[in-house]
């Protein structure tokens, strides 16, 4: 992607679209689970979407935070959060109990959203 267009994307304003959308998946998805086969949807329940949500949640998560950083602020704590909330998504996806996957999977997610935020606001000061 050349690097003007990417100066003209605002990658948190997506990270943070991306990271909402795969919370809201993650905690909608247990409550949604007893109406998907009465609904004929297996969307959400397909793990390739789940594998893909996070792809693009990392992806534009790097991108955003190493360039704040990089061209910005020169702070770690985002990329430090962003990494914590990353590893939030992963225990709870593939290292926790059921009862738990949705806690931690969303604190994950609110973490990488605060990255996202905070890197939003020191890129702006």
């Amino acid at each position: 992607m050349p690097e003007k267009l990417l100066r003209k994307l605002n990658l948190d304003v997506l990270g943070i679209g991306a990271s909402l959308l795969c919370a809201i998946h993650c905690a909608l998805l247990p409550v949604l689970i007893t109406l998907l086969p009465l609904l004929g949807a297996h969307l959400l329940e397909n793990e390739k979407l789940e594998y893909g949500l996070m792809a693009c949640t990392f992806v534009i998560g790097c991108l955003a935070l190493f360039r704040g950083y990089r061209h910005q602020h020169r702070q770690l704590l985002p990329l430090l959060l962003f990494l914590a909330g990353f590893a939030g998504l992963l225990l709870g996806h593939y290292a926790m109990p059921p009862l738990w996957r949705p806690i931690v999977i969303t604190a994950g997610a609110l973490l990488i959203i605060i990255a996202h935020i905070w890197n939003l606001h020191k890129c702006r000061h």
